[in-house]
């Protein structure tokens, strides 16, 4: 198993960031996304994990997360603030209940401990089974970002995007079968450490309800802003020193 992954800063602190679903791997974007973790550099050393190569057909989000796991083991990390975003953030559950002790507190953002087979997410499928990549590109961005960021961002993002690899949409495909039937409403109880969830009361895959349930499982603080949506963590200009300051008090 190879798991690529990025690693920058240089604080004495350890940080792991787990992300979303995206629609290429963190090793294939642009480096650009580094400077949005400023904030951090000065205290921590950062860890930002991809899935692993030739993702197999039936991985589950718990297999996807002991990778993360041996990774973790690997490069013998410690004392980690964990941050997981949606997808990222349920890998983060399964690493919180599962391997308790590599970690010291975890910021779960717009994420929830149980997916319904309803969510709109698995509707991206239907476009990346016919390789309809605009199609899935437009879908994306509606159901995640906020209609401002849609209408400021969807060309470039075509742009960006418009040359996915077959691999990438059946990487696609096989990551979000993995979340089918997530469900660890009766095990978040475990959680023992400190931890904060963010999200939107906007959101258009998770309800508020949804991952305020989640929030009060585990027994943890919670912040929902009113305004953006899925994707709170990339939109709101305030959202990575929530973070940074619920790490640091």
């Amino acid at each position: 198993m190879k798991i690529e992954y990025m690693k920058f800063g240089h604080g004495l602190k350890t940080m792991v960031f787990l992300p979303g679903l995206t629609l290429q791997p963190i090793s294939e974007m642009p480096r650009n996304i580094l400077p949005d973790y400023k904030i951090f550099s000065e205290d921590f050393t950062i860890y930002l994990f991809d899935y692993r190569e030739d993702l197999p057909e039936g991985i589950g989000l718990k297999d996807l997360s002991e990778d993360v796991a041996e990774a973790i083991f690997e490069l013998e990390l410690n004392d980690i603030y964990l941050c997981g975003a949606s997808l990222g953030g349920m890998m983060a559950q399964y690493l919180l209940i599962d391997h308790p002790q590599y970690f010291k507190k975890a910021a779960l953002c717009s994420t929830v401990c149980k997916v319904g087979d309803d969510n709109r997410a698995f509707r991206w499928m239907e476009y990346a089974k016919k390789k309809d990549i605009i199609s899935l590109i437009d879908r994306y961005m509606k159901d995640v970002y906020t209609e401002e960021y849609y209408e400021r961002s969807i060309d470039v993002m075509i742009s960006m995007y418009k040359d996915l690899s077959d691999d990438n949409l059946k990487d696609l495909i096989i990551r979000l079968e993995s979340v089918k039937g997530f469900d660890l409403s009766d095990k978040v109880q475990k959680i023992g450490i400190p931890c904060l969830l963010v999200g939107s009361k906007k959101d258009k895959l998770f309800t508020y309800e949804e991952m305020k349930m989640t929030a009060d499982k585990i027994g943890c603080d919670s912040y929902f802003y009113e305004g953006y949506s899925h994707k709170v963590y990339d939109e709101a200009p305030d959202f990575k020193e929530m973070v940074y300051n619920f790490y640091m008090k």
